[in-house]
């Protein structure tokens, strides 16, 4: 299997069209870093949306992880890393650098850190994902409000 297309964008595999589709789903369109940046990028595409792009590092290792804009799809590609199982990782802005900060603690002993849904880097508006490799632990926060998946119908 090729890494690359012709374009030079790296080759993700769709687990999504393995899976039963459902009638709503959640797509993350806008996402940004503390300073502002857009950590959605068209390097990476996950059953046609653009994915989220974040920096990575492991000890004194650093990469980048693609991970899916789908709720609930649990997806993460890393890119130019190996990441261990179960260790704590810290995550950044690709342009700027800046560390994602603390949302919460996560169940796991890790962190949740905040990726924001409007540029104001509120933590009213936000996604937290947790830092411990393999631990898929995430929650959406909009307008203040807990999002969940049994929600979709809602909104």
């Amino acid at each position: 299997m090729e890494r690359f297309d012709h374009k030079g964008m790296i080759i993700i595999p769709n687990p999504i069209n393995k899976v039963a589709v459902k009638e709503k789903v959640l797509v993350v369109n806008e996402l940004y870093c503390p300073n502002g940046h857009s950590l959605i990028s068209n390097r990476t595409v996950f059953n046609g949306h653009q994915g989220i792009l974040i920096g990575i590092g492991v000890d004194i290792r650093r990469g980048l992880v693609a991970l899916s804009p789908v709720y609930g799809d649990k997806t993460r590609v890393s890119i130019d890393i190996d990441l261990p199982h179960g260790a704590l990782a810290k995550m950044f802005c690709p342009v700027c650098r800046a560390d994602l900060p603390v949302y919460a603690n996560c169940s796991c002993g890790g962190d949740l850190l905040a990726l924001f849904l409007t540029g104001e880097a509120s933590f009213m508006d936000c996604i937290g994902i947790c830092n411990r490799i393999d631990c898929v632990n995430a929650r959406i926060v909009s307008s203040g409000e807990l999002i969940s998946e049994t929600m979709l119908d809602y909104l």
